[in-house]
């Protein structure tokens, strides 16, 4: 009588019960955890590459440590504060772009890039600055330059320290239309994939997705692939997409911030934006600042001013700038 056909037979049974149903799920949920593992300590190791790329030097002001940095010389400072999600991306852009007789003062809000604190709002934020050039012992004349959320710091700075202003630039101002039904819809469009984000994110599948090169999460970002591959791994970070929903929300559910026609006098003043955004978000409002006030426009694809359009931006900042140096002259 015969068992097995061949000398085989019993390794065989063998594979067959190593492989038995059971032990192929183990062995599928086993490979599973060691990915979503992988997943997370690449997750974690990425992000905080990226997140702790930043540069400048630090002051403590009211239970916050600023990050902030002065570039370039001249006897006017022009303070820049960007848009929600700024990084030294478009900080550099304009360093390279801006050729005019002035330094740029670039720093960190709560929740991004050095500055280590709890959030604070715009005016709180204003406040903060304020004390800090007075630290510095500056002279206390500014240039403003502000974008999206950054310019709700810069218009609080004015509102509060109008006589410390000499000019403004604002690049797509959204103080108007803080609290509106069009200013929930902007956030929408901004945040509505942070959950799916989120959730996967924390095995860091987005950005291997996106690093990868299978999907970008950011095609409607105008930039070159190094510079593209910089500004979706910041914001495919969990900590700078918890920056970017209390700043958005902020917008959507923060009182207006109406302006206070003249108050900047003859000094100059200069807009830019979309011709979409100007109506949608009541931006030719801001025009009533200055007797010297003008608007430029960049086409209404561009989400990013500063960031997709500096060689645009660079030459109304000089002649701001140029216009207060000769205002200065006049004295």
């Amino acid at each position: 009588m015969k068992f097995y056909e061949d000398s085989n037979s019993v390794e065989r049974y063998r594979f067959r019960r190593i492989f038995h149903k059971k032990n192929l799920v183990k062995a599928i949920l086993f490979l599973l955890a060691a990915a979503l593992l992988a997943g997370y300590l690449y997750e974690n190791y990425e992000a905080k590459q990226h997140l702790d790329a930043f540069d400048g030097k630090t002051i403590t002001v009211n239970q916050v440590t600023y990050n902030y940095q002065v570039v370039g010389n001249g006897d006017y400072t022009v303070i820049v504060d960007g848009a929600a999600g700024e990084s030294e991306l478009s900080r550099q852009k304009l360093v390279e772009a801006f050729d005019g007789k002035a330094r740029l003062f670039f720093y960190d809000r709560p929740g991004y890039g050095g500055t280590k604190g709890e959030y604070k709002t715009p005016k709180e934020v204003a406040e903060d600055l304020h004390f800090i050039f007075r630290r510095f012992g500056w002279k206390m004349e500014f240039i403003l330059m502000g974008e999206e959320y950054g310019s709700l710091v810069m218009q609080e700075y004015l509102h509060l320290y109008p006589d410390e202003v000499l000019g403004a630039v604002f690049l797509n101002p959204m103080g108007e239309a803080l609290g509106s039904s069009e200013m929930a819809r902007y956030e929408g469009i901004h945040t509505a994939s942070f959950p799916s984000k989120e959730g996967l994110g924390l095995f860091g599948i987005p950005r291997a997705l996106q690093n990868a090169g299978i999907l970008d999460f950011f095609d409607h970002v105008d930039l070159p692939e190094e510079e593209k591959n910089i500004y979706a791994n910041l914001r495919l970070s969990k900590d700078f997409m918890a920056a970017l929903k209390t700043e958005y929300q902020y917008m959507t559910e923060g009182e207006p911030l109406p302006v206070k026609s003249m108050l900047l006098e003859d000094k100059p003043f200069a807009l830019v934006t979309t011709k979409l955004s100007e109506e949608r978000y009541s931006q030719d409002k801001y025009l009533s600042y200055s007797s010297d006030a003008s608007v430029f426009y960049v086409q209404d694809s561009v989400r990013d001013i500063l960031l997709e359009r500096p060689k645009d931006v660079a030459p109304v900042l000089y002649t701001v700038v140029d216009k207060v140096i000769r205002k200065g002259y006049e004295k």
